[in-house]
């Protein structure tokens, strides 16, 4: 950097003097010129980032008659001006080039090496995102752009932190946890970071069967339009998951998520007087037009038909990104038998009177007890 401001100062010096002898004698100025003659040119930095800050290319040369600068991959790809802004749009070894022609016909060039380094960005997966109270999840590095070094941030974790490329961490605490990669890259000293809250759910064991699709099948579950219809298997599920659920909406419905008239192995049992945490992630193909209107977690033995439910409410609007809606139902000790129960959720239309036809997704269905 100082010798950029030396030659910088140089520069300043080589403009005033130029104008000074312009003013006082065109003529021999321009003869000046022709007698004396330098290639004296810099860059601002010999590295930079693809798509990154620019570069400053500066020629203070002496009896010139015309200069070419030539920048591979840069924007702009050419100039003839004396100092030119240059952003790099490709990864990889760059050879800028200054070509000079003199007042006396000779030319002369100089090569810039310039190295333009990928753009940094930080990600990570998870070995699981549903895990027990003191399960352990190791965190896989999928960053790109050559990173370094990595700090991790495991909330409730521990470690809670580290600086291992592809850490294992346990986790001791009953929640949904958020995790935090930040990366480095010393070549260039560019940095990235990702936060993925509620990533990893962590708590006891959930009470919801085949809630996250990864097997490839839908078990246990419906929707509801007047009478019921299975949900459909989607791809690209929340978190990076390969798979989903969704269901076509048209104007009313909503989904029950079933143990309800299951075997004794894939019923949901709830304990009277004990609180639950009913959640899942949801997303719609048409965004603004849908919202939560109310959850229920009820019990339907076959017989007697005796409901028994548990209502909650969650006005969240559906985006065509992942978000995670829940509510917590307390479970009254009333003395009934809960048993056989279901999970179901009903969305309403934003506006209240406009049709609505879209696919609604989702994907990590959970029903799990607040310890």
């Amino acid at each position: 950097m100082k010798s950029f401001n030396t030659f910088f100062k140089r520069y300043l010096l080589f403009s005033v003097l130029g104008i000074m002898a312009f003013s006082s004698c065109e003529k021999d100025y321009g003869k000046s010129e022709e007698q004396t003659k330098e290639l004296s040119a810099t860059v601002s930095a010999d590295k930079t980032v693809a798509n990154g800050a620019s570069l400053e290319f500066i020629d203070v040369s002496l009896g010139v008659k015309t200069r070419t600068w030539t920048f591979p991959g840069g924007i702009p790809a050419t100039s003839g001006k004396p100092v030119v802004q240059v952003v790099f749009t490709e990864e990889g070894d760059v050879s800028a080039k200054l070509e000079i022609e003199y007042f006396d016909g000779s030319k002369e060039t100089k090569n810039f090496a310039i190295k333009v380094f990928p753009v940094l960005i930080a990600n990570f997966t998870p070995s699981a995102i549903k895990i027990k109270v003191g399960e352990s999840v190791t965190f896989t590095d999928k960053s790109i752009g050559g990173a370094t070094t990595w700090l991790w941030e495991f909330e409730g974790g521990t470690p809670a932190t580290s600086t291992a490329q592809n850490p294992t961490v346990k986790f001791d605490l009953n929640k949904a946890v958020k995790i935090s990669l930040k990366i480095k890259r010393a070549a260039d000293a560019s940095e990235a970071i990702v936060v993925k809250d509620a990533l990893v759910q962590v708590g006891p064991v959930e009470l919801m069967y085949n809630g996250s699709f990864e097997d490839g099948k839908i078990t246990d579950f419906q929707t509801w339009n007047g009478a019921g219809f299975p949900l459909l298997l989607g791809e690209n599920g929340a978190n990076g998951t390969k798979y989903c659920a969704y269901f076509d909406y048209d104007n009313w419905g909503g989904a029950e998520l079933m143990s309800r008239d299951k075997p004794a192995d894939k019923m949901i049992k709830l304990e009277n007087g004990k609180s639950y945490t009913v959640s899942m992630y949801l997303k719609a193909e048409v965004a603004g037009a849908l919202k939560i209107g109310w959850f229920q977690l009820a019990n339907n033995p076959l017989s007697p038909w005796d409901y028994s439910s548990v209502w909650g409410t969650n006005e969240q609007v559906l985006t065509t990104e992942w978000q995670l809606v829940s509510f917590v139902a307390n479970i009254p000790d009333d003395n009934k038998e809960r048993i056989n129960n279901y999970h179901n959720f009903w969305l309403t239309k934003v506006d209240g009177g406009a049709n609505v036809t879209t696919k609604v997704y989702m994907d990590e269905l959970s029903i799990k007890i607040v310890e």
